[in-house]
């Protein structure tokens, strides 16, 4: 069994991340929106479409083995922003994400995934001043569980964990992520490509004195264009 002090640690460290995230997150849009009022610098918006794939896993705590989770990322994406330095992104995003385990000797299958609603809310920092430019994402993501699904084959007891038919305790999910990524003016609009890596600051399972894991948080990796095709530009 883990011990108090062990869980009082992990929650505490994962208290720390989450303020960090808050407080980055904070720092970098007020900064965007001072530089959005400064009357040298012009403004500009644009409204698209975004279209991805996840790649999915869960942060069990002790550690669990799992294998590939690929799921849909997609929805609209609108971006205010300063052209020379910041600028805001606010995404409405369908995601799925979730898990498949790989567990050394067991005969069992498992897998389970996570239809989610998700807001992020960004701050981008942008470098270059060419019509291809690289960019950095900061922020924050809250998400809503819409509905989930089970897939299994139990062929040994001996190797079933505690969530087995169990429903998702926490619907809420709240996120920090990072994206880096290069965006192209073009004829047709504006494309831009990343790659994103997202960490959950929740738990999926509410963990009680006998589980068998302290923390369930979900993990991603995503890959997505968006194409900016209203804009003010």
């Amino acid at each position: 069994m883990l011990s108090i002090n062990y869980i009082c640690y992990s929650n505490y460290k994962y208290t720390i991340l989450k303020k960090l995230f808050i407080i980055l997150t904070l720092i970098l849009l007020l900064k965007s929106l001072a530089f959005s009022q400064t009357e040298e610098f012009k403004t500009s918006y644009s409204f698209g479409i975004k279209q991805g794939i996840n790649y999915s896993s869960v942060l069990f705590n002790p550690r669990l083995n799992q294998g590939i989770m690929l799921g849909y990322n997609g929805g609209l994406v609108y971006k205010f922003h300063n052209e020379r330095l910041f600028g805001l992104q606010l995404e409405l995003i369908f995601s799925q994400k979730g898990w498949t385990e790989s567990i050394d000797g067991s005969p069992n299958l498992y897998s389970r995934k996570l239809n989610y609603l998700e807001i992020p809310l960004i701050t981008q920092i942008i470098f270059g001043k060419r019509s291809t430019k690289i960019y950095v994402n900061l922020g924050t993501s809250f998400g809503y569980l819409l509905s989930e699904s089970e897939t299994k084959t139990i062929n040994d007891e001996d190797f079933t964990l505690d969530y087995y038919g169990m429903k998702v305790d926490n619907k809420f999910d709240y996120s920090g992520l990072g994206e880096l990524g290069s965006y192209f003016n073009t004829s047709f609009g504006e494309l831009q490509i990343g790659l994103r890596y997202q960490m959950t600051l929740t738990d999926l399972f509410d963990a009680e004195a006998d589980s068998q894991f302290v923390n369930t948080k979900n993990q991603v990796w995503n890959l997505s264009v968006a194409w900016f095709f209203l804009s003010n530009k």
